[in-house]
């Protein structure tokens, strides 16, 4: 756009000048050529076709003095390059028609030439500091956008942290729990089923049966809870993205898809499956690739265990002990387990919703 408001610029000058000091007939022809010259250089904009266009205009000028006075429009595409020296032959065809231009116009067209020269310098200034502009401005972009991706790495990563600490920090209360509250109740319970044993008055013997009672009462109370909080703390995501974060033999795309939360006994048997499986890929198989994929459909989940390996060892894998525990912890689920080695091994299972309910009550 600036290259064509300085050809415009450029243009109406060389027009005053030759309405002032020109009246040949040939005008028209002339401001019809340099109107054509003009469009063609900024439409192709290429060295040898404007080099073409330019020598051509010059031939026309050496019988056309009008056509002279337009030449500082037709040296400006090569004004403030490496070519320059192009523009030599203009200088012949002005002494051409010496004898035709009077001085002062002559002197015109050189002080013309030396404005388009000082156009053409300030707009490729212009245009070398807008392309600079652009090119920090769009790495500023890629920078902010890099940022803004590791701002969120950064963020999941410390609500990993926070989880897994938060996590860690119910198994050590459960633990605590257990090994101390859970070990004196249990031990004062039977200190009291012994006393009253011996005891031989019926009265203080019911109330201490009745204070057994509710000792165990709270025994089991205690134990439940523990149980609550040593399952909620078991988070299968957490534990299975660990895996395979720290699953270095090749790339592992990991989706996990599930809404309602796997009942402890599930947890616990897609942890060791998953395990199992990246175990046996790094022994026996050759590949590039895996897919972990934990999803909920309507009625069941789905887990898919998948790599693209071309060399594994089939009977290394069915004779194993793990292959055998996954058929069993599956079972006793009661889902169901594929495994099949075309185009890699997979391992397809499926475990109904309700296994969670059903294990509660």
């Amino acid at each position: 756009m600036e290259r064509i408001l300085d050809n415009i610029i450029i243009f109406i000058c060389c027009l005053v000048f030759l309405f002032s000091f020109s009246t040949d007939k040939m005008m028209i022809v002339s401001i019809c050529i340099s109107i054509i010259y003009t469009c063609l250089t900024i439409y192709f904009d290429k060295f040898i076709v404007n080099l073409f266009l330019f020598l051509a205009v010059l031939l026309f000028s050496l019988f056309s003095n009008t056509l002279s006075y337009f030449i500082p429009l037709f040296c400006y595409p090569f004004f403030h390059t490496s070519y320059t020296y192009v523009c030599i032959p203009a200088v012949f065809v002005l002494y051409q028609h010496h004898n035709e231009l009077n001085i002062l116009a002559a002197a015109f067209i050189v002080l013309l030439s030396v404005l388009s020269f000082i156009l053409k310098f300030r707009t490729d200034n212009y245009m070398g500091e807008h392309r600079h502009f652009e090119e920090i401005r769009q790495n500023l972009k890629d920078y902010n956008t890099n940022l803004n991706l590791k701002n969120r790495e950064l963020i999941a990563k410390q609500d990993y942290e926070v989880t897994n600490a938060t996590l860690n920090e119910r198994n050590r209360i459960a633990r605590e729990i257990h090994d101390s509250i859970g070990h004196t109740l249990s031990g004062s319970i039977l200190q009291i089923a012994a006393l009253a044993a011996v005891v031989r008055d019926e009265q203080i013997a019911s109330h201490l049966k009745e204070v057994n009672e509710r000792l165990t009462d709270g025994m089991n109370s205690i134990r439940n809870s523990i149980h609550n909080i040593h399952e909620e703390s078991v988070d299968l995501n957490l534990k299975i993205a660990e895996m395979v974060n720290s699953f270095d033999f090749c790339p592992i795309d990991y989706i996990y898809d599930v809404e309602r939360d796997f009942s402890s006994k599930a947890k616990y048997a897609l942890i060791y499956i998953v395990r199992e499986s990246l175990t046996n890929i790094m022994k026996y198989s050759n590949a590039t690739h895996v897919l972990v994929n934990i999803s909920e459909l309507p009625g069941f989940y789905k887990i898919i265990i998948h790599d693209n390996g071309t060399a594994f060892s089939s009977s290394a894998v069915t004779a194993g002990m793990g292959t055998v525990s996954m058929y069993d912890r599956i079972n006793s689920l009661g889902g169901t387990i594929n495994i099949t080695r075309d185009n890699g091994y997979r391992i397809y299972i499926t475990i109904p919703v309700e296994t969670k309910i059903t294990e509660q009550k």
